[in-house]
């Protein structure tokens, strides 16, 4: 069943159609590539590293920034997860889409120790579009690449006028030093009070750089020995930034970039991760069960958009079957 749509949305031709197939196909794609007990994400398999950390509410904000968790200067504590975007788990060497994702944890009440979502995640990738900015364009993605063949979709973008896309998919793949230095957005806007949609982005703050060697970035786990090298020693940082909508910032189509120039990042927070050791079985079990989410949101903070409404649904469905298919608790 779709949501109702805000006031800032419309919907897509054949949406809800386009969503339920992919649905499918992606669910049947878990059900050959993993064997039940192992049933991993249908994106961003692979855990780079899962990280306890702490998102500050910057002091001073205007009023006009003071909305939904930012209303009030606080630090939650939080689970960071980076990831590799490709849908086959791979070597970190190989070129690909970064995550980056964020669920922020309730303030503690005295005396208790446990830890609860805050209902509050965010979801940012190391790229200010996504180059399949319409669900119809995702559809055909998913089809092409997993029913049927890569060709045929290039094939496709090039009749229908949509080679900036093939081209934009190619450009999503990097191979950084390390996933701690890199800059991510939300790709996607968001809702920012009642009347304002935004989108989000993290900025780079470490001050510690690695002098790397030939060898560093050529191994199975090149980013994951990167990042606990970083924090063996050496805290790090970013600036969690939001960006306005201005005129012509559509946002029913996330290719679109929306400038810089004309609507600039502001700070309201500052995700700040600790010196820690983070690769331990516990760990990497809590990164299979944690679950990351754009449907995770207040109110104030609602996610807009065809891609936004696509990816709720689809994770929705393929978080449930994944879960009861390996017997595990989902913590949202």
């Amino acid at each position: 069943m779709m949501s109702k749509l805000s006031s800032f949305e419309t919907s897509e031709e054949n949406e809800a159609e386009n969503i339920a197939e992919m649905t499918d196909i992606l669910r049947r794609k878990m059900q050959r590539d993993y064997a039940e007990g192992d049933t991993r994400r249908d994106a961003h398999p692979k855990t780079v590293g899962l990280l306890k950390a702490s998102f500050q509410i910057e002091l001073g904000l205007s009023k006009d920034l003071k909305v939904g968790i930012f209303a009030k200067v606080r630090s939650h504590d939080c689970w960071v997860r980076f990831s590799n975007s490709s849908g086959k788990i791979q070597s970190d060497a190989v070129k690909d889409a970064r995550g980056l994702s964020i669920k922020l944890m309730a303030v503690k009440t005295r005396g208790s120790n446990a830890e609860a979502s805050l209902g509050q995640d965010f979801i940012l990738l190391s790229s200010p579009v996504m180059p399949l900015g319409t669900i119809a364009m995702f559809r055909d993605a998913v089809y092409y690449t997993i029913e049927s063949s890569p060709i045929l979709l290039a094939a496709k973008f090039f009749i229908t006028g949509k080679v900036a896309a093939l081209f934009g998919l190619l450009a999503l793949r990097i191979r950084p030093d390390s996933l701690l230095h890199i800059r991510y957005w939300s790709t996607t806007p968001y809702l920012f009070g009642k009347d304002r949609a935004v989108k989000y982005s993290l900025l780079p703050t470490s001050k510690y750089r690695k002098k790397k060697t030939g060898s560093d970035t050529d191994t199975n786990s090149c980013l994951s020995d990167a990042m606990q090298a970083h924090l063996n020693r050496h805290v790090a940082s970013f600036d969690f930034c939001v960006q306005m909508q201005k005129e012509d910032m559509p946002i029913e189509d996330a290719a679109v970039l929306w400038d810089e120039d004309q609507s600039p990042f502001i700070k309201l927070a500052t995700l700040h991760i600790p010196v820690q050791k983070f690769r331990s079985k516990e760990r990497n079990e809590l990164a299979e069960i944690l679950s990351f989410s754009l449907s995770n949101a207040l109110p104030e903070h609602a996610p807009l958009g065809g891609l936004n409404r696509a990816r709720i649904a689809i994770y929705a469905a393929l978080s449930e079957f994944r879960h009861k298919r390996d017997s595990r608790i989902d913590i949202n």
